[in-house]
């Protein structure tokens, strides 16, 4: 029966636009998502940034004046600071007991030993702001992963919003289409009224 057609189309129609409504929730739902996950290493990716040029000045990669300002602040930081005072009290106490405090073969011993610290220490300066630096690096990654994942799910939904809208606009033809091939709409139907 033509009605029946008719009814299908509408109903398809209505189906569809339901159908592209859960589509472009779904998007939306995991665009979210992706945010949610560039925001959580955002923190990362900035640390692990940060590290990366202390670790290109320390280099000298971004020339001798960065290098030099780097391991001044390497000199002053509190981990070295903190590690070259204990040495310097426990080669002092060592002098005093012996009665040489204040002789030159004390400031040898003391220079010797900010000398050493400087040198071994750095070296595990160095690879720490390496590992974080790596450790952003990570999280840059994740991050770009995410924000590929929120496109490839926009490039989806769009795909699947243009097949309903084909579907809804075939239905809505085959309504139309339906409708006017209807003899009794064609003719007004009976006593002028159109029956569907």
């Amino acid at each position: 029966m033509p009605s029946g057609r008719i009814f299908s189309g509408i109903g398809s129609a209505i189906g569809g636009l339901f159908q592209g409504h859960a589509i472009s929730s779904a998007a939306d739902a995991a665009n979210r998502r992706a945010d949610q996950a560039r925001q959580d290493l955002m923190p990362w990716a900035t640390g692990g940034r940060n590290a990366l040029n202390v670790t290109a000045d320390l280099s000298g990669a971004n020339g001798p004046d960065a290098a030099t300002a780097a391991f001044a602040n390497y000199r002053t930081s509190p981990g070295y600071q903190w590690q070259l005072g204990q040495g310097l009290q426990a080669i002092d106490r060592g002098a005093a007991s012996s009665g040489i405090l204040n002789s030159g073969a004390t400031l040898k011993a003391e220079q010797t030993f900010g000398a050493g610290l400087a040198d071994s220490d750095f070296s595990n300066y160095y690879n720490r702001l390496f590992d974080l630096s790596k450790l952003g690096e990570t999280a840059a990654a994740g991050q770009g992963a995410a924000s590929l994942n929120a496109a490839e799910t926009d490039l989806s939904a769009g795909g699947a919003q243009a097949s309903v809208i084909g579907n809804i606009t075939k239905g809505i033809g085959t309504t139309v289409n339906s409708l006017f091939s209807n003899p009794k709409v064609q003719g007004g139907g009976e006593g002028g009224t159109w029956d569907l």
